[in-house]
């Protein structure tokens, strides 16, 4: 069994403190209610690389990727357009894109937290 807790926890250390609670916000907002091709459109539109890299490694996590992409030589590119060739793929299977809904509202739910304590941190230090 895979423990998602412990691997989107990995990710959102990764995004650490880059991360800005507005765009987080904004990206689970959009993944809620637009969709997951949706999310990273907007990511990629407004040059947030740093947090699609963090959910690019976490995908190419093997405990993920081997649910999610057909063959264990495929990964999931930093290049855009192969990236989404690799989301219309997973596009084709309804329960394959359920588990990556899943795996990114947790992730940027966690990211959300993470910089709301951050934030509060900071303010606690002035």
């Amino acid at each position: 069994m895979i423990n998602l807790d412990y691997l989107c926890i990995e990710a959102v250390q990764d995004i650490g403190n880059n991360g800005d609670k507005s765009i987080l916000q904004k990206a689970l907002g959009i993944l809620q209610e637009d969709g997951i091709y949706a999310m990273f459109l907007w990511l990629e539109d407004k040059n947030y690389k740093n947090i699609r890299t963090s959910i690019t490694k976490l995908l190419n996590k093997e405990e993920i990727k081997k649910y999610l992409l057909d063959s264990t030589n495929e990964s999931f590119n930093d290049n855009f357009k192969e990236f989404c060739v690799n989301l219309q793929k997973i596009a084709e299977n309804i329960d394959k894109l359920f588990f990556l809904k899943k795996i990114l509202e947790r992730t940027l739910t966690y990211a959300l937290y993470h910089t709301k304590i951050e934030g509060s941190k900071n303010v606690e230090k002035d």
